[in-house]
């Protein structure tokens, strides 16, 4: 099957989803297009890249959908210039391309947590309704280690945190962890069906008090208690598992501890001379 890079600019290449709100709503709106037909893609400043698989026809028809979709919140986003990719060489230059666009951008934060990257889909660290990145379908021999590698984290497998290292974490990162995953909030509120797995995975995952429980996510304890009663996806669980495990991955390569572990979280700018 054919494969296609395309890219959307901005007109004059303004900002185009300049914060994290709006970013995680776009990533929502692509997937709903998108869903099993791209192998890659990457939201940032100023364009969109999407690598497409597709009859030529199909994929014009394609690019069109996600024009329509992502205008409602970047208005200023253009037609996409649609383009071949030649071969499976040319496929893996553009892995490569995709994932380090926020690092090549001097965009915030480390490429491998940016909000717009299809690195966290690749990982099995996000889960988006609807979206299925078929890559290894496509080049069957890439490995994980090597996407690891791409964006300067150690090429050891990536696991899941467990139980011990989830507990010590605290309340605060499991809520933002999991409003990553599912590309919501950050502030988990509203009865959005993502926002609701977003307050189920948290519930279901944590070990905090029925009342520590409902304060920090803003609902009563009665909820908190449904919650419980409830059933929770398991592939949701594993993913906010593996989101916390590529922020652990982030803060050993990058050597920091502590307070210092922030600057490299989603949204949190780095200190000064770092990121760009």
């Amino acid at each position: 099957m054919d494969s296609w890079l395309l890219t959307f600019p901005a007109d004059g290449r303004v900002a185009l989803l300049p914060d994290e709100p709006l970013r995680r709503q776009a990533l929502h709106r692509l997937a709903a297009v998108v869903r099993d037909r791209a192998l890659l893609f990457c939201l940032v400043d100023d364009h969109v890249h999407l690598v497409a698989r597709g009859e030529r026809a199909e994929v014009g028809r394609l690019a069109r959908a996600a024009l329509l979709s992502l205008r409602t919140l970047a208005p200023r986003l253009e037609p996409a210039h649609i383009r071949p990719v030649d071969g499976r060489s040319h496929l893996l230059h553009l892995v490569r391309y995709c994932l380090l666009q926020p690092q090549h951008h001097g965009l915030a934060g480390h490429p491998a947590l940016y909000t717009g990257s299809c690195f966290l889909d690749l990982v099995g660290a996000r889960r988006l309704p609807g979206l299925r990145l078929p890559l290894s379908e496509a080049l069957p021999r890439l490995r994980g280690r090597e996407l690891l590698a791409i964006v300067g984290l150690t090429e050891e497998r990536l696991l899941p945190i467990d139980d011990e290292l989830l507990r010590g974490l605290g309340l605060t990162r499991l809520v933002e962890a999991a409003a990553a995953t599912l590309a919501v909030g950050p502030v988990l509120a509203g009865k959005q069906p993502a926002v609701v797995a977003a307050r189920a995975a948290v519930i279901a995952l944590s070990t905090a008090r029925t009342t520590e429980l409902a304060w920090a996510l803003g609902i009563s304890t009665e909820s908190v208690r449904q919650h419980r009663a409830r059933p929770v996806e398991p592939k949701l669980l594993r993913a906010v598992r593996m989101r916390l495990a590529v922020e652990q991955r982030v803060a050993e390569a990058a050597g920091l501890v502590g307070e210092e572990e922030e600057a490299y979280r989603v949204g949190t700018p780095p200190r000064a001379g770092e990121g760009q």
